[in-house]
Formats: C-alpha cells, sequence, structure tokens
C-alpha cells in the first residue's frame, strides 16, 4: 500500500492512489473554464509519481530521513518532458519549490543528471502507478490558443495555479476538516444584482451632485449587456464608481455567466473603506462572499517532501464569489513563480476585473502587465474595467506598444466632460515656497483642513509643527495618518461613515469641530473624506486631482449669503522638500513643467488633460523596465518572478499590538497545541491582517537584530513589534519620537 501522507489526527494516512485521483479530477475541473482540463488532470495524476519510490515510502515510515532519494517531484515531471508535455512538466516539477527557469528543469529532468537519473526510473515508476491506479495517458492535449511563446508562458502558469491549488485543496482536507468550497458568483448574481440596486436606491436623489451619481449608475447597468472585453469608468471624484463599478460588474457577470468578481486597489486605506462598503450591501451577515486578500506574508518554498505549511494552506486561493485586493497582490501573482501566489491564478480566469485608480499601476510593468491582461481577457473569459478619474488611457504608441489601439477600450458612461462639468467643486491655488512652519501656520488658520504630503517624514514635521502652535483645547482635532499605523488604527481615527465615533476624523468634520488631518497619500484616493480646504504638497498631477476629491466632495459648502460655493485646494511647493525618487520625481518634475502652461481649472473640468499627461510621462519612463517579456518569451519563470516587483522594497509585514491585536496575539500564543492540527490557520490571518504594519526590509532586519520584533510562534515567519514601539497617534515609532514623549508629557 503506497501512501501519499503521513497520519492525520484521526490516525489515518493519506492513500497514494486516493490524492492522485482527487488531485488530478480537481486539477481538471479547474482548469475547464480556459480549456486546459486535459494537461491540468495530467499534471495532478503525475505529480506525486515519485511518491511509488521505496526510498518515500521509507521515509513516510520514518524509516529514513530526508534526502535527494526521497524527493519526489522530478520523476513525474521527467515523464511528462519525455512525452513532450512541457506545461505539466514546469507544473509538477515546481509544485513544492516553484517554477524555474527553463534550462533548469531541462537539467532537473536530464538522464545525466548525477542527483536523480529520473528517466531511468520511469518505466519502473509507472508500472507501480498503473497497478494501483490507472493506466497513464497516451496523448494529452495542450489548449489550442497556446500556441506562442506568450500565450504559451501564461497558460503554464495557469496550469501550475490549477496543480498547486487542487494539491493544496487535498493535503488539507486530508489533515484538517474539509473546507467548503467558496460558492459561484453565478449562484448568487441576481440575488446581489438586486441588493445593490436597491440599496442604491435608498440613497438620497436630490442635491447638486446625486442626480449625476444615478445617471453614472443607470449607465453601468446599462453598458454591462455589452460583450466581454475591455472597459473604461472615467468618473470625477465623488461620482459613486465605487458602487457603480460594482453594480456594472455584477450586471455584465450576470450576463456571461462569470464566475467572481475581482475588484484591484491601490491602497490599503481604500480597500478598508471599499470592502467595509461591498460587505454592508452584498455580504451583511458575513458569509464569505465578500473576502478581503492584501496580506504581504511571505511563504517559504518547501523541500520536496515537507507538507504545505501551515502559513500556506492560509494564504487565499480567491474561491469567494467577491474578491478585493491590493495592486501589488494582482500583480505579482499573475507573474509570480512560488505556490502559494500562483495557486489562485486559475480563478481569475471567467472573472471581470475592476482595476480601481487605475492611474497608479506601475509604469516600469506597463508592458508586460498590459500583455498579460491582454491574454487573460482573449483566452480566459476576463472583462477588466479601468475606473478612475484620472484616466490614463494606455493608448499604443512607440513608448508604449502593448498599449490599447482605437476602438479596443470601451468607455461606460455616456458623457463624460459633462460629469466632469456639473461634479466641479472646487478651485485650485498654487503657493510657496515656504517652510514647514509657514504651512502649519497656514494650516492652523483652517478650523477644517486635510494637508497631504509625499513622504512619512514630512507627515511628521508638520504634525509635530501644529502641534506646537495649536491650544490645547484644540489639539483633539489634531489627526495624523499614514502606512506606519495598521489598517485597524487608520479606520479607528477615521472613523465610520455611517455613525463615527465623536473624536474620530468623520465624527469631528459632521459635528462641524475643528478637524486638521496631516497625511501621506494613503487617502488621497478612494477614501470618502470631505473637507473645505486641502492642502496637497507638489506631486504627481494625477494625485494632486485625486486629492481634491477630498474637498467639498458633497458640494455643500456655502458662502455668507447661502450660495453653494467651491471648495479651496492648494498646491504647495516647500523649499528642499524631497520627494520619492524613480517615477514619482519624474512625474512630479513633470508635473511643474504641465502646470506653468495650463490654467488651473483645467485640472477640474478637463478629463483629456490626464491622457496628454500619462502620454508625455510613458515617453520619459522605462515601461517594461527589466525587459521581463523577453524573459516570459524565453520560459524564465523564476527570473520573472525576481523581476517583477511593483515595490522594488515591498518590505516586511509586522503584527501590531493595537487594540483587539494584543487579545489576536495572546490567543494564539496560549493557544494549547493539538494533534494533527495547527496552532495557526487561515481565519487568524485574515483576523490579524488589520493589525500588520509594512516596514523596509533593511528596517526588518534592524529590529529583528536588535529583538525589537520576535516570530508570533517558534520557527513562524511572522513577526510581532515590541511593547513601546507603538505610537497612539503615528503607528510605528522607533527613532525621531515626539517631543512630548522625549519630555515625559
Amino acid at each position: 500500500m503506497f501512501h501519499a501522507h503521513s497520519e492525520n489526527s484521526r490516525g489515518k494516512p493519506q492513500i497514494l492512489a486516493c490524492h492522485l485521483r482527487a488531485v488530478g479530477e480537481k486539477a481538471s475541473g479547474f482548469a475547464k473554464v480556459f480549456g486546459g482540463e486535459d494537461e491540468a488532470r495530467v499534471a495532478g495524476l503525475l505529480h506525486d509519481l515519485g511518491k511509488f519510490r521505496d526510498e518515500f515510502q521509507e521515509y513516510l515510515r520514518k524509516e529514513r530521513g530526508k534526502s535527494a532519494e526521497t524527493h519526489h517531484a522530478v520523476y513525474g515531471a521527467a515523464l511528462a518532458y519525455e512525452r513532450q508535455w512541457l506545461a505539466p512538466a514546469f507544473a509538477i516539477a515546481g509544485h513544492h519549490a516553484g517554477l524555474d527557469d527553463r534550462f533548469k528543469l531541462e537539467n532537473l529532468v536530464d538522464k545525466d543528471n548525477p542527483k536523480y537519473h529520473a528517466p531511468g526510473s520511469i518505466l519502473a515508476l509507472s508500472q507501480r502507478f498503473e497497478n494501483e491506479f490507472e493506466k497513464i495517458p497516451e496523448h494529452c492535449a495542450a489548449a489550442a490558443f497556446a500556441n506562442n511563446e506568450l500565450s504559451f508562458e501564461l497558460y503554464t502558469r495557469m496550469i501550475f495555479s490549477c496543480l498547486v491549488d487542487a494539491d493544496y485543496l487535498d493535503t488539507e482536507e486530508h489533515y484538517q476538516s474539509a473546507r467548503r468550497p467558496g460558492d459561484q458568483l453565478a449562484d448568487l448574481n441576481e440575488e446581489l444584482l438586486t441588493r445593490i440596486v436597491t440599496w442604491k436606491k435608498s440613497l438620497p436623489g436630490d442635491g447638486a451632485v446625486n442626480p449625476i451619481r444615478n445617471a453614472i449608475f443607470e449607465h453601468c447597468i446599462e453598458s454591462a449587456r455589452q460583450p466581454q472585453g475591455f472597459f473604461s469608468l472615467t468618473v470625477p471624484t465623488g461620482g459613486g464608481k465605487t458602487l457603480s463599478g460594482m453594480a456594472f460588474a455584477l450586471a455584465h457577470a450576470k450576463k456571461h455567466q462569470l464566475r467572481r468578481v475581482i475588484v484591484v486597489i491601490p491602497y490599503l486605506s481604500i480597500i478598508e473603506q471599499n470592502a467595509g462598503d461591498y460587505r454592508r450591501i452584498l455580504d451583511p451577515e458575513d458569509q464569505g462572499i465578500v473576502v478581503e486578500h492584501h496580506s504581504s506574508v511571505s511563504v517559504a518554498a518547501r523541500s520536496e517532501d515537507e507538507r504545505p505549511s501551515v502559513a500556506e494552506l492560509a494564504t487565499e486561493n480567491w474561491d469567494a464569489p467577491i474578491i478585493v485586493t491590493t495592486s501589488v497582490q494582482f500583480i505579482e501573482s499573475l507573474f509570480a513563480c512560488s505556490p502559494s501566489r500562483c495557486r489562485k491564478l486559475h480563478n481569475i480566469a471567467g472573472s471581470v476585473v475592476i482595476l480601481d485608480e487605475v492611474q497608479t499601476l506601475p509604469s516600469h510593468l506597463l508592458q508586460p502587465l498590459l500583455s498579460v491582461l491582454r491574454e487573460l481577457k482573449k483566452n480566459y473569459g476576463v472583462t477588466f474595467v479601468f475606473s478612475t478619474a484620472t484616466q490614463p488611457a494606455f493608448k499604443y504608441s512607440p513608448f508604449l506598444k502593448e498599449g490599447f489601439k482605437p476602438g479596443e477600450v470601451t468607455e461606460i458612461t455616456h458623457d463624460t466632460a459633462l460629469a466632469f462639468k456639473v461634479l466641479q467643486r472646487v478651485e485650485y491655488k498654487r503657493e510657496g515656497p515656504f517652510d514647514w512652519k509657514t504651512l502649519a501656520q497656514k494650516i492652523a488658520a483652517e478650523p477644517q483642513a486635510l494637508c497631504i504630503v509625499n513622504v512619512r517624514k514630512h507627515a511628521f514635521e508638520v504634525w509635530e509643527e501644529l502641534r506646537s502652535l495649536l491650544p490645547k483645547e484644540e489639539q483633539d482635532g489634531l489627526f495624523h495618518l499614514s502606512s506606519a499605523m495598521c489598517a485597524e488604527h487608520r479606520t479607528d481615527i477615521l472613523g465610520t461613515k455611517d455613525h463615527p465615533k465623536e473624536n474620530s476624523i468623520r465624527g469631528r468634520l459632521a459635528a462641524a469641530k475643528s478637524c486638521r488631518v496631516i497625511s501621506t497619500q494613503v487617502v488621497e484616493a478612494g477614501v470618502d473624506l470631505d473637507f473645505p480646504v486641502v492642502f496637497r504638497a507638489l506631486g504627481p498631477l494625477d494625485s494632486i486631482v485625486q486629492a481634491a476629491g477630498r474637498c467639498n466632495r458633497e458640494g455643500k459648502l456655502l458662502d455668507e449669503r447661502g450660495n453653494p460655493r467651491r471648495g479651496r485646494v492648494v498646491i504647495f511647493h516647500v523649499e528642499g522638500a524631497a520627494v520619492p525618487p524613480g517615477i514619482y520625481k519624474t512625474a512630479t518634475g513633470n508635473t511643474a513643467t504641465l502646470l506653468e502652461g495650463t490654467p488651473l481649472e483645467s485640472l477640474a473640468v478637463d478629463a483629456q488633460l490626464f491622457e496628454r499627461y500619462f502620454s508625455s510621462l510613458f515617453q520619459l519612463a522605462q515601461t517594461d523596465k527589466k525587459k521581463i517579456q523577453d524573459d516570459r518569451v524565453e520560459l524564465r519563470f523564476r527570473t520573472v518572478a525576481g523581476k517583477a516587483r511593483v515595490i522594488e522594497d515591498d518590505g516586511q509585514p509586522i503584527i501590531v499590538s493595537y487594540g483587539r491585536g494584543a487579545e489576536l496575539i495572546a490567543e494564539i500564543k496560549n493557544r494549547p497545541q493539538e494533534k494533527g492540527r495547527p496552532r495557526f490557520n487561515r481565519q487568524d490571518l485574515r483576523n490579524l491582517q488589520r493589525f500588520m504594519v509594512n516596514v523596509r526590509n533593511k528596517d526588518f532586519l534592524l529590529y529583528e537584530s536588535q529583538k525589537i520584533i520576535t516570530p508570533l510562534l517558534y520557527g513562524m515567519e511572522l513577526f510581532v513589534l515590541g511593547e513601546g514601539c507603538y505610537h497612539p497617534s503615528l503607528g510605528i515609532v522607533i527613532e525621531n519620537r515626539p517631543t512630548e514623549d522625549l519630555c515625559g508629557v
């Protein structure tokens, strides 16, 4: 009797033939949506062929330790490669350690490889397979469209995804109680569409802003009947695109029987708000219809003989009807090589993907990204919605050869220019240069004001200056927001939309109390705040206009006579203030040049301005900076994964003991160990996400060396911040603590 896995908590080992059959069937079912079911099934059947070796069975019985003789993935890969089933060969070889570059696969399965000599073992293992299970298929058909290098590259990733997810799920079912598969959107679509339409009808329809919001919503429902493809949703800030975009997606999914809606958002602050809105409308009983996935927890590759770790089993595979995730998670997964990052890919097929605030897509990855999006649209049944107030258009040009040609992208709304004109609620001014103290004085002169700066250090400096300027009775109305704070902390400071706490930002704004907020870019897109005055440091043009969406958002400002008036957006420049390097600095310089020859009023009413701005920016940017497309053609999967980083230093997550986070940490640490059941699971990871802060890699290493952070559990890759390092106003602060802390105030 050959076994696949050791005994579970019920004392039963898993029969190898049962595991192979289950993984093959699951993988084939996953791949059916894009026509890869034959190769996915073969990958599932052969992925553990090497476990028929005596050495591996002895290892499972603990009669020998791990060694090259107990490795098993190479044997199924060698058989698939010998039969010229290249996609299954890549998938099988990498189902533990990840997809590798083509030359490494070829070396692995070479008959002269001194470590394995895998081809020489294939015949004997195949006979054992067929004695225990069934005859190995003679033929295996790939999807017809995978007939060029780039198409085949993505197709191989999809086969890998189907195999890995099927393997994880079946292994998890053996060691833990079986998971309920995620509901298909098609089963819930009518109900969800009814919920969102009913919710929209319950909102006020009067005032200056709501009629145009209602018209945009209706345009989205109407346009959803069109064939699948690329769509743009160009709506001014405050135009209700969050709700309208989801309405389009649900109606479009209903029309074309699509499986899920994936909302891709650049900033965690928007995810927190938008996922809350979607859950409140579409999943009020929290049944798992709406799932957030924005953990940046990295999972190390397994050796061949290790079963999936707790952290791996806790990663999401996007098997819910509505997924809300980050740009980093979505984009990097498209180019990833690790099993844990790739297992979700097959669930993108047959979906509507909303790319919210699409202007934030990384310019250095645009060529490979647009290439993959086009492939997903053409061969995997994916509809894309590019949603923003500052539409970049991504037009084809010599500088963007993967850009869209005329007619490839359909605008959802009927009259974009009119929407911008009707929703004009601000006027722009330019001021400076001046120093931080002068800026703080200008903010202090406004009872309610939002100031957005380019980097954390600047936010800290302005916050410190204001603390010294404001009288004590107004200091409760001074707030700081940045990515140094965990999601739960930011949410508490912002306040809920419906019933905000009295001393939150939204609570003070609603009560007309003093409220001054110093923030980095975490609030400049999508967060529903409404200030009479917004100060924005000179930066990229789209960032300035997005920041303006936090000014007079609802159009409720009145002058002394009770007539509507516009809010004020001040674009300021501080002498000597640095901006982030790279494309951000390039875009800031491009903006400064553009503003010299452009009337400031155009920022509020000219939607075409952004198309011109981005076209000129892409001429200055390197849209395939690291030549990823060349590596994709050569099937260098691991090389591509190393290059395709949205942020060069994307950091490491740290769990902080803020609010309920302290209770979660204590409960996990004190949880008793039960045989066959992990001390940490998927739900723990979901719960902890709201209490995580990403820090730069060099800071992470420093904190680890100084014992400022410690593992959540022994040997685990998740770390907890030590006490005294999390400030109630600023988040993680190790150095440069506020003056009142140093003075003991």
